[in-house]
């Protein structure tokens, strides 16, 4: 779908937009402090220390990193009916993919990042029934869901070409400009591997001169 025929929040309501998105990670970070501090006080509630702690922490990542998953796959790229459900939803990934070049969408916004914290802790809560533990499982939430706003706003930042930086924003990229089917994980191939969307020919991907320029500094790095 072309961008000029795209009706959707990012094309139509800018203003609201900035509820749902933010500039940059450190803006992320800001928005997130409150929950981290909520959750901290949460988690000292625990009347004593257990090794299943880090468990709870370890979990929250993991849920993290297969929620990130899932939405790309299961939500960014289903062509929803209803309009009002697609108005929202393509301003965050199909108008991403169409204009490469509007950095507003890279990051989430308060309007996103408020109710999903809330989502998770409670269904932690209502598993557990502690506070404590659903405090820890929330902080190992935010702390791999920062990790995935910095990932993906500095794989648009500049081009890189060596480390881990390289290696996953090759495997981002071929997402978006061979195969938008495959390799759905930003931070990850571990689900794309265990659900068979894993598509080990990003290795090969070029950037063009153009592609290059659509990262931020539109450089190639170092």
């Amino acid at each position: 779908m072309s961008k000029s025929k795209m009706h959707n929040m990012a094309t139509t309501s800018p203003r609201l937009l900035r509820w749902f998105a933010s500039k940059n990670p450190w803006m992320v970070l800001v928005k997130l402090l409150p929950l981290v501090g909520i959750f901290i006080y949460g988690a000292m509630q625990v009347s004593h220390f257990s090794w299943l702690i880090p468990v709870y922490f370890l979990i929250g990542i993991l849920t993290w990193s297969f929620f990130e998953y899932a939405t790309h796959r299961w939500a960014y790229h289903i062509d929803f009916k209803n309009r009002k459900v697609r108005w929202v939803l393509e301003a965050f990934h199909i108008y991403h993919h169409t204009n490469m070049r509007d950095y507003r969408v890279l990051n989430a916004g308060i309007l996103l990042i408020y109710p999903l914290t809330i989502i998770f802790w409670l269904g932690a809560f209502l598993i557990s029934g502690e506070v404590a533990t659903a405090s820890y499982f929330g902080l190992g939430t935010l702390a791999y869901y920062y990790f995935y706003e910095n990932v993906h706003y500095y794989i648009h930042y500049r081009l890189y070409h060596k480390g881990y930086m390289a290696m996953i924003q090759k495997y981002h990229l071929y997402h978006h400009y061979k195969k938008w089917d495959v390799n759905y994980g930003n931070t990850i191939s571990l689900w794309d591997r265990v659900f068979a969307t894993y598509d080990g020919r990003y290795r090969e991907l070029k950037l063009s001169t153009e592609q290059i320029e659509d990262l931020i500094t539109g450089k190639r790095g170092e």
